[in-house]
């Protein structure tokens, strides 16, 4: 009979379909691996926290209604790559997320340093020519500035922003809100092909062949905003996805929000105007956006990054813990293991670091460096 191992325990998981991120954090919370969460009877696996009859039975039916090594073979085929939540490559920027992706598939490759100076370019799908040239500008001058495009493959905005990267030879990342096996949009194979061959990355969280749905896109957005360290909306009405993943950026993750202003009385850009008078920073050019970013030119940063190296900074608590942080450890069990030190010593630490600015705390008792 077959025994997952941990890895495809995981797999398993994220291929039962209406289970999801969140509830796998729950099972995983409950039993502490996924092994034990497959090995569970129903019964029991009702007593997690939303997990309901229907979920229980899926979750107990598992062999009958996965299967995961037939998945891992086709993405081997398709060449793409599965990196788990547990894999020492899963991006560090996600492991943060209150609700991680369990399973991240991947055509092409991101880079560590991508989410360093990583922005959002979204907005509405039915953009004006006016939204295409300004999404495609400030990708360009973005990806020239040595800042990565994160963004949806989308039409619209989302491919504006993902070419202006391409032009300028800079990195992208498009995350997509369908399995990889089923793309969408057609027109946009090509694009995503240039992308995935050495400029950066297709991902997503979804199973190969799961089609797009009004669900997926919204799940999808969680993570565009997640990996941006700023989020910039160039063109969207009033009710647009974009807002959604904005709202997130800076609600959730902390993160930078600018908006593009449009004409007055351009209904594509109704939700840009409402973003600007909310509080979002208004942005005519990559410069300002850098500028405010305070990431400085490439070539500064350059010099930044030869000049300080982790084995120049003092060995106190405080750079000890900011370590700590940017290798993934971001919760208070994590820390105390990662440091060796106890609760009661790490959390007047942890109060003192926040009231200087130097951390923030995050959704799901977690910390993050700033």
């Amino acid at each position: 009979m077959y025994q997952p191992t941990p890895r495809e325990a995981l797999i398993t998981l994220n291929l039962i379909p209406g289970l999801g991120s969140i509830r796998i954090q729950s099972l995983l919370e409950f039993f502490g691996s996924a092994e034990l969460v497959l090995q569970a009877p129903a019964p029991m696996l009702e007593r997690v926290q939303r997990i309901g009859p229907v979920q229980a039975a899926a979750i107990a039916d598992w062999r009958n209604c996965t299967n995961a090594p037939a998945e891992m073979e086709a993405a081997a085929q398709m060449g793409v790559r599965m990196v788990t939540l547990t894999d020492a490559d899963y991006p560090a920027a996600l492991r943060r997320m209150p609700d991680p992706p369990i399973v991240l598939y991947v055509r092409g490759a991101w880079q560590e340093q991508d989410a360093e100076r990583s922005v959002a370019i979204v907005g509405t799908r039915r953009a004006t020519p006016y939204g295409m040239t300004v999404a495609r500008q400030f990708g360009r001058d973005l990806a020239d500035s040595s800042c990565t495009i994160i963004s949806g493959l989308a039409r619209g905005i989302d491919t504006a922003a993902h070419l202006g990267a391409l032009d300028a030879g800079g990195r992208t990342i498009a995350v997509l809100g369908f399995g990889l096996a089923e793309f969408y949009p057609p027109e946009n194979a090509e694009l995503a092909a240039r992308i995935a061959d050495g400029h950066g990355a297709l991902v997503s969280e979804f199973p190969l062949f799961m089609r797009p749905s009004r669900n997926t896109f919204p799940q999808r957005n969680r993570i565009v905003a997640a990996w941006s360290r700023a989020t910039l909306v160039v063109e969207a009405p009033n009710r647009s996805g974009a807002l959604h993943t904005a709202t997130m950026a800076e609600g959730t993750y902390g993160n930078r929000v600018f908006a593009v202003p449009g004409a007055v009385s351009s209904p594509a850009s109704s939700g840009c105007h409402a973003l600007i008078r909310d509080g979002a920073t208004l942005c005519t050019c990559a410069h300002e956006l850098v500028e405010d970013m305070h990431w400085g030119t490439p070539r500064q940063l350059n010099l930044f990054e030869q000049q300080i190296t982790p084995a120049d900074l003092p060995d106190s608590p405080e750079s000890r813990l900011l370590h700590a942080l940017h290798s993934g450890h971001d919760t208070l069990d994590a820390l105390c293991s990662a440091l060796g030190m106890g609760a009661g010593e790490l959390n007047p630490l942890l109060m003192a670091m926040q009231i200087r600015g130097q951390i923030t705390p995050l959704p799901g008792a977690r910390f993050r460096a700033n």
